[in-house]
């Protein structure tokens, strides 16, 4: 720090202690609330970016709503400041508070360190860009309008901090930034085939899965009523009527026994005909990862035959699953799929006239790729695709929405194919098939982990010159 820098923070620190010792504290929560104090400090510092106290606020705030939904589930009290609350993903000790801290404090570091990347790259904000982020802030403040808020006043209610829109708009202009720049380091990582046999080698028991079915009885299922629908059962006779029911499955000797017999066990118990179509579709897994499935049933599939079977019982004693492995565990050779779509938010669209009035002009033009790249970059709505003509590439099964996913994966699927489907998450979907990708699935799994891998080393490298201002970052309202 040279000396007029230090000179003007010393000036700064004696006004605001002067002006406690003078007017008191609520004249320095005025301060404090305006904006001033978090504003004029910065949290996270790169050499030619910088996250101010307020953009901090608002970047914390974000990451405030990702857990928010999920904090009753949580034990977090609402009404009850998180810095009182402690949490328990701190292993050191924290609250709640910290916890937000530390992740937003990590997001802001690793967005600098990529904007610093993609500056070296001679990455700009484009026209472009910047007409989105004004059309973001300009969404923004319409959901404000609607509240009967000005844009300010809702970015305050939201945060807690005075967080004006000139702050959301830059922490807008750094994200888009750093986007450009990841979507750059990514696709600069590049393997050899040798490169993904050898890390398919070395981490076989995260890549291989197994095919099996899976059921859990569980001892509720089995009570036992009078005429006057009061139990009658104990609880020893139905954990004992669970467990007989879970050995009866074990001894299927395949995938259409195990259905078999598992129709034939909940229709014994009452369960409507609809929920036994659900249970038994669900019961059927394909390539699951052994590392994923509970301790004691992975050291078993890693070790069974086709056609093996366990019954595991839970420590309540009260729940039984009955697992029946149909392959053992072996790398998936499915060829990953190539698909283009464009995409019709049902947020957006009430019903499918607009994606119906798009694929018929599409229709007239013959279905061409070209036509598809076209319509796509005029309407389609997702943002990870719109720009790139609706492509993704390398798509494995399980990768999209069920809709989605269901029609990629049809085994009569050809290139060329087009259909305009509906999901019910998120609207109309028209579809382009390209064709089977050059890797199976398994190498797609092995090069996202060794992307995945080199993009963690890279920030870690490159964010050691990142520096952190803890001070501003917990001095915020929360």
């Amino acid at each position: 720090m040279n000396k007029e820098k230090r000179k003007s923070l010393l000036i700064t620190v004696c006004v605001i202690v002067a002006a406690l010792l003078v007017v008191g504290l609520a004249v320095y929560n005025t301060l404090y609330n305006s904006g001033t104090v978090q504003r004029s400090k910065v949290a996270l510092k790169s050499e030619h970016y910088s996250v101010d106290g307020m953009m901090f606020s608002y970047f914390y705030n974000s990451q405030y709503q990702n857990y928010a939904s999920a904090f009753s589930y949580l034990g977090v009290q609402q009404g009850v400041s998180l810095k009182s609350q402690d949490c328990p993903y701190m292993t050191d000790g924290g609250s709640w508070f910290d916890y937000l801290v530390s992740l937003t404090r990590d997001y802001a570091k690793n967005m600098l360190t990529l904007c610093e990347i993609g500056r070296e790259n001679g990455n700009e904000l484009t026209a472009d860009d910047r007409a989105e982020i004004d059309g973001q802030l300009d969404t923004l403040e319409d959901q404000a309008k609607t509240a009967g808020y000005s844009l300010n006043e809702y970015l305050r209610l939201m945060t807690g901090n005075a967080v004006k829109k000139s702050d959301v708009k830059k922490c807008m202009e750094l994200t888009a930034l750093a986007q450009k720049a990841y979507t750059q380091v990514m696709d600069s990582f590049q393997y050899t085939d040798e490169d993904l046999k050898a890390y398919a080698d070395e981490n076989a028991d995260a890549l291989k899965g197994v095919d099996l079915y899976s059921y859990q009885f569980n001892a509720a299922s089995f009570r036992t009523y009078d005429d006057d629908g009061n139990p009658v059962s104990t609880s020893a006779e139905e954990a004992d009527a669970a467990k007989k029911a879970a050995d009866e499955l074990s001894g299927a000797a395949d995938g259409n026994a195990f259905e078999s017999s598992l129709r034939s066990i909940l229709s014994g118990t009452g369960m409507a005909a609809e929920d036994i179509d659900a249970a038994v579709e669900g019961a059927k897994q394909t390539h699951v990862s052994t590392a994923a499935l509970p301790s004691g049933v992975s050291e078993w599939a890693g070790s069974a035959s086709a056609g093996d079977a366990t019954v595991i019982d839970e420590d309540s004693g009260d729940t039984f699953t009955t697992y029946l492995l149909t392959k053992a565990a072996y790398l998936d050779d499915t060829h990953a799929r190539n698909v283009r779509h464009i995409l019709f938010l049902n947020t957006t669209y009430e019903d499918s006239s607009k994606a119906d009035e798009v694929y018929a002009e599409w229709e007239a033009a013959g279905f061409s790729e070209d036509k598809f790249i076209e319509l796509c970059g005029e309407y389609s709505e997702d943002p990870g695709s719109n720009e790139v003509g609706g492509l993704y590439e390398d798509v494995t099964p399980g990768a999209m929405i069920d809709e989605f996913d269901s029609w990629l994966f049809d085994a009569a699927r050809k290139p060329g194919d087009h259909a305009l489907i509906e999901s019910e998450q998120y609207g109309w979907h028209i579809m382009y098939y390209v064709g089977e990708s050059d890797l199976v699935v398994w190498e797609t799994q092995a090069e996202d982990a060794l992307k995945n891998q080199d993009y963690s080393d890279l920030l870690a490298q490159r964010g050691e010159t990142v520096t952190y201002n803890e001070k501003v970052a917990k001095s915020m309202n929360a």
